[in-house]
């Protein structure tokens, strides 16, 4: 009853100041006083999008005035604010518009008016989550169509990148040990000379332990230099690799812990690439630093420089060379490294759509200690399926590697290893949120090394999510 009392008194109350509003602006529909509140949303809505934003606000604040919780004036207020360019009080009105937005379709536009005020307002990685939300919400398929040009828009103006992962992976093997319970082992240089223990029983922590990581990454990259064909950026990284043992675990390493196997690493560098022969091929430099801890302790500071080129041999197929070389300066009594890698690749998608790829690595490290020691070469090949299977994209890749140490503990004679993976990637778009979607890796590894105690298999199944745009 009072409200509707107040609505012809709130109305008539703003009329003199829409109309000098109007005049100027321009005309957009009618007297504003002789308007209801259907058609003056309608007009407020008009006047936003015709580049009159003291007509629309004035109309919207008459509407909230009789209604603060009238959505459509709070979104025509928000586009006002914005053309004006108090990019603060668009905000609010859109998220204002948002929280009480019950529609699909004002919470759509309540979406897309924040992005733009925080877009506006040079905010673009806040601009870049309320654009995953109008995606979330989008009414129709044209409607989340737009709101993805428009985050791929303000993400290439953003000189900020930022990307978040998260894993959980339960596996047969969380510390790398081995399949076997027992191995020959050679130890040297103890007090009563060279000794040769056949079928020596391996201490707990030395096989394989079941569990769950917990894998939590965040990397973040600053444009700091761009232009049409080059870039530059500065690039930070941390990582976080914890562990749970299971029940099963616990009982063969009652003393272990999961956190014995914890992994963490921060990473800071700067990446440059470039454009050649008019963007078909790409060249990429990098420099970065890492210090890493395992088990709570730091294990190591390093220093690596790679660089990279790509070029499209054809239409639809590109191929790779990569160069790296890293120094590693061993902590807490580790031993330091020194190592290169070299990497070539081959990627095409057929007639079909098919994804297929083949690549081959060789690396060589050198260090004092065997067991950091080595060569190592790798061929990996790769396929995605162009269809859905069952609503899932499924990608496959096997790799097969062969490594030589001259030198390792508890051997004599160097070791030798041997070491096929297996993985399958299923991602289920079906189940995006905010343009977010959740993948399964299934990964199968066995390791048959000259030396019983590398000998080492593992399964596992880790949960991930990646984004779709």
């Amino acid at each position: 009853m009072m409200r509707g009392a107040r609505r012809p008194q709130s109305l008539r109350r703003v009329a003199l100041a829409l109309l000098a509003a109007l005049a100027l602006a321009g005309p957009v529909a009618a007297d504003p006083a002789a308007l209801n509140p259907d058609q003056m949303r309608v007009a407020a809505g008009r006047a936003a999008a015709a580049g009159q934003p003291l007509a629309a606000k004035a109309m919207a604040e008459a509407l909230l005035a009789r209604d603060r919780d009238d959505v459509q004036a709070l979104l025509a207020l928000s586009r006002a604010e914005r053309d004006l360019g108090d990019y603060d009080a668009a905000r609010d009105a859109g998220m204002r518009a948002w929280s009480l937005g019950r529609r699909d379709e004002d919470r759509y536009a309540a979406a897309l008016a924040v992005a733009q005020a925080q877009a506006s307002k040079g905010a673009r990685t806040r601009s870049q989550f309320w654009l995953r939300r109008a995606v979330e919400v989008a009414p129709d398929d044209r409607a989340e169509a737009r709101a993805i040009r428009d985050y791929r828009y303000v993400r290439a103006r953003n000189p900020w990148a930022t990307q978040l992962s998260f894993t959980l992976a339960p596996s047969s093997n969380v510390n790398g040990g081995t399949s076997n319970e027992t191995a020959d082992l050679y130890l040297s240089g103890t007090p009563i000379g060279d000794l040769y223990l056949p079928d020596a029983q391996l201490s707990p922590t030395a096989r394989a332990l079941s569990g769950v990581e917990l894998a939590l990454g965040v990397s973040a990259s600053r444009r700091l230099h761009e232009t049409a064909t080059e870039k530059t950026t500065l690039d930070m990284g941390l990582l976080q690799r914890s562990y749970i043992l299971s029940d099963e675990a616990k009982r063969m390493a009652p003393t272990a812990s999961g956190s014995d196997f914890a992994y963490s690493a921060a990473t800071l560098g700067l990446t440059h690439k470039r454009k050649i022969d008019d963007g078909r091929g790409d060249l990429r430099f990098g420099l970065a630093t890492q210090r890493t801890w395992y088990g709570g302790d730091t294990l190591a500071q390093s220093v690596r420089a790679s660089a990279a080129v790509g070029y499209a041999l054809t239409p639809k197929t590109k191929g790779q060379l990569s160069l790296s070389a890293d120094r590693e300066n061993g902590l807490n009594g580790r031993a330091d490294v020194t190592g290169w890698r070299l990497g070539a690749g081959v990627g095409r998608v057929t007639d079909s759509g098919l994804q297929l790829s083949a690549a081959i690595s060789h690396s060589d490290r050198d260090s004092a200690s065997g067991a950091l020691d080595f060569r190592e070469t790798e061929i990996t090949l790769g396929a995605a399926l162009p269809e859905p299977v069952m609503g899932a994209q499924v990608s496959f890749s096997l790799s097969a590697a062969d490594r030589h140490h001259d030198s390792i503990p508890f051997a004599l004679n160097g070791r030798d290893d041997t070491r096929l993976a297996a993985r399958a990637t299923m991602a289920f778009p079906a189940l995006d949120y905010m343009g977010f979607v959740p993948d399964v890796t299934i990964e199968a590894l066995k390791n048959s090394s000259t030396v019983d105690l590398y000998d080492r298999r593992e399964f596992g199944v880790s949960l991930g999510v990646r984004s779709r745009f």
